[in-house]
């Protein structure tokens, strides 16, 4: 196989911060991403973006201490951009895949956890569809074949159905785009 095709793969990063059974915001961080190109200035190239450029983002819920476990989803305070690129030659295209690693639950510090499955997204168009966080280490979410250009925008929810430990749960998780 030509060197230029070995398995390309990139991951970026989430962090999503859920506050339950607070009344104020304590939370107030900018936007921040990951941004991973590789190409060695022939194809294939491969490049993903979640968020804004260069750190990672943070996504932050907050639930009201009466609100908790009432079954109102609750949004998380922005939307995030992806941006994923594949290029490749026609004679010898390539198919990206595009998963997510939510394997390890949220946090608060003091020994409470809560699934990432607590959370979904919704897609601004569809091109990275909707769902919910599997608590697993490979969760397809889509797969495209090169040459290709990706754009979306997810929306994040909290489904608030269920009652955990009070406190500030923090957790990860990473989305991997490769075309091996």
């Amino acid at each position: 196989m030509n060197d230029t095709r070995k398995n390309l793969k990139r991951s970026v990063a989430l962090l999503l911060l859920l506050a339950a059974g607070t009344l104020h915001d304590s939370f107030s961080n900018t936007a921040q991403a990951v941004v991973i190109t590789i190409s060695d200035g022939t194809t294939p190239s491969l490049f993903i973006q979640v968020g804004q450029a260069n750190t990672i983002t943070r996504v932050n819920f907050k639930v009201k201490a009466g609100d908790i476990a009432q079954g109102t989803p609750v949004s998380g305070n922005k939307n995030i951009d992806f941006y994923l690129y594949l290029r490749a030659t026609a004679a010898n295209p390539l198919t990206g895949f595009l998963t997510v690693d939510s394997s390890i639950p949220l946090s608060n510090g003091s020994g409470g956890t809560m699934p990432a499955s607590e959370i979904s997204w919704t897609s601004r168009d569809g091109s990275i569809p909707s769902g919910t966080f599997a608590d697993t280490t490979n969760q397809p979410l889509a797969s495209f074949t090169s040459s290709v250009e990706v754009t979306d925008q997810h929306s994040f929810e909290y489904r608030n159905q269920n009652a955990f430990e009070a406190g500030t749960y923090n957790g990860r998780v990473t989305y991997t785009w490769a075309a091996p």
